[in-house]
């Protein structure tokens, strides 16, 4: 059998050399008495008092691109390389650091800062101990380059080479680092420089022992994290990741904001019947016995909910009460209100209903027109409407099919033309504050109520009619009829009054 070949140091004698730049968005000032040079970075301005002769000069190279110390401190006769390259990690968080190839410069691989806590030093790997890569480490493309990135590490990692890129695949199992250049064409040396940095990093782990156990396998914190959710966490809020945050309009050059109310879909038109709030105001119970009321339901009565309650209801939670314009020139965008609070009145979300049982209605998958208060039918297909009651059943324990569930979709890029960073988080918060209000107001109204914590975006996309990288399934509801009292009781153990503490609860309303 062939063995795979291996590349000994005599036989590829690469030299490896250190290089050291500034992050792209540092810019590098001299004070005007010239007694102190300033760093103006993305979280911090720093000043260096008193710096030595040359280290000007050098910090302004390395905000051009990485730099040898070797070539700004020739001979070294007086010590200068050691005492920069101490200034230098001084000032960490705003260094890149990287390795190259001494004969050609070609640069191998970068770890680049993302925060102001970033501290970082190559740890030379154990001959014989298994390392392998983080389970929680993302390799992906950014414009022309790979990069790792982990929600555990304050740095992210450039492959500029594939040399470098074999050395992260060959991570994928616990290998030892004089294993891990099995079959690549790179000396064992620059293997064991490219691994260094990766440890540094935190994207590749050294096992405890020779065993191979590894300190991330048994974190407790980490045992119940996915990869997905950690990076998503991190990724959308501010701390661990050098990304555009907030309101940044990133968009607003060359994509138009969306109108601030979704052009309603072609079909036939129920118009709904509207409240009086003056009236509501009289008739509704207290804001107290409300909140204290507030369970879900997971059991409905026999009759279907009237086409005026189901006005009522969809009026008082998501109607459209005014549009108007937010921001100031070419960052303005059309926006509205709603019952339900949203991000700078944005308002990416938009209700499908799929009715059941509702007299005064066909059943179907209806569209919520917020603005003028009516129904759309956009799909009359019993099997698209049985397909997602059966999942609500499902991901909600409900005894039977919904009488009316309400699909929660969003328009994506009314929240991401404006916001970056946290577009998607708020899409969630938004979902959390209309489900809430949904809650709040059936419960006003005497209706049953409950949250659907699942969709299929497939399924759902495909009821809706909707390209779900445009708009998609983000949450549900279930409305109904209250059940008979006496199997309302019995379904949620209350008698004729709360229960006095949580155990009283049954085990299926625990979340509640």
């Amino acid at each position: 059998m062939l063995q795979p070949a291996r590349i000994d140091d005599h036989d590829h004698p690469e030299a490896i050399t250190t290089l050291w730049s500034l992050r792209e968005d540092v810019r590098v000032e001299t004070a005007e008495d010239g007694d102190a040079v300033e760093l103006h970075g993305r979280w911090s301005d720093l000043r260096v008092r008193h710096p030595e002769p040359g280290l000007v000069e050098t910090l302004r190279r390395m905000s051009l691109g990485p730099v040898s110390l070797d070539n700004v401190t020739p001979g070294d006769a007086d010590g200068t390389r050691g005492s920069w390259q101490r200034a230098l990690l001084r000032l960490q968080d705003l260094v890149v650091r990287s390795i190259a190839f001494a004969d050609s410069g070609q640069v191998l691989l970068s770890a680049v800062p993302l925060a102001h806590a970033a501290r970082f030093a190559p740890e030379p790997p154990p001959e014989n101990i298994p390392l392998k890569l983080s389970r929680f480490a993302v390799l992906r493309r950014d414009g022309d380059l790979f990069q790792l990135e982990s929600p555990l590490s304050l740095h992210r990692v450039l492959l500029h080479r594939p040399e470098a890129q074999w050395v992260v695949a060959a991570l994928g199992r616990p290998v030892s680092a004089a294993k891990a250049g099995d079959g690549i064409p790179l000396a064992g040396a620059v293997v064991r420089e490219i691994l260094g940095y990766l440890i540094g990093t935190g994207m590749v782990l050294v096992a405890q022992n020779s065993d191979g156990d590894f300190d991330e396998d048994q974190d407790p914190a980490l045992r119940t994290w996915s990869a997905h959710d950690m990076l998503f966490h991190t990724r959308s809020v501010m701390g661990r990741d050098d990304g555009d945050y907030g309101a940044t309009f990133a968009h607003a050059a060359h994509v138009k904001p969306q109108p601030a109310v979704k052009s309603p879909p072609r079909g036939p038109v129920v118009r709904l019947p509207r409240p009086e709030l003056d009236e509501l105001l009289g008739r509704d119970p207290s804001f107290t016995s409300v909140l204290e009321g507030r369970r879900s339901v997971r059991e409905y009565g026999a009759s279907g909910l009237s086409l005026r309650t189901l006005g009522e209801f969809l009026y008082r939670t998501a109607r459209v009460r005014s549009t108007g314009t937010a921001g100031e020139g070419e960052t303005a965008y059309p926006a509205s209100d709603r019952p339900y609070p949203s991000g700078g009145a944005a308002y990416d979300l938009e209700l499908y209903l799929t009715v059941r049982d509702c007299p005064e209605l066909p059943a179907g998958i209806h569209y919520y027109d917020p603005r003028d208060h009516c129904l759309v039918l956009v799909n009359e297909d019993p099997a698209a409407a049985g397909e997602l009651s059966a999942g609500a059943m499902a991901a909600a324990a409900l005894s039977g099919p919904p009488p009316v569930l309400i699909t929660l979709t969003s328009r994506f890029q009314r929240l991401s033309w404006k916001y970056s960073g946290l577009a998607y988080a708020l899409v969630l918060k938004h979902v959390g504050a209309l489900i809430q209000t949904f809650y709040l107001v059936g419960s006003a109204m005497g209706l049953a109520g409950c949250a659907v914590c699942s969709e299929d975006i497939t399924v759902g996309a495909g009821a809706l009619g909707l390209d779900w990288r445009s708009e998609s399934p983000v949450g549900s509801f279930v409305i109904g009829s209250p059940p008979a009292e006496r199997e309302r009781c019995r379904a949620h153990h209350l008698g004729d009054r709360l229960p006095a503490n949580g155990a009283d609860w049954p085990e299926r309303s625990a979340v509640r």
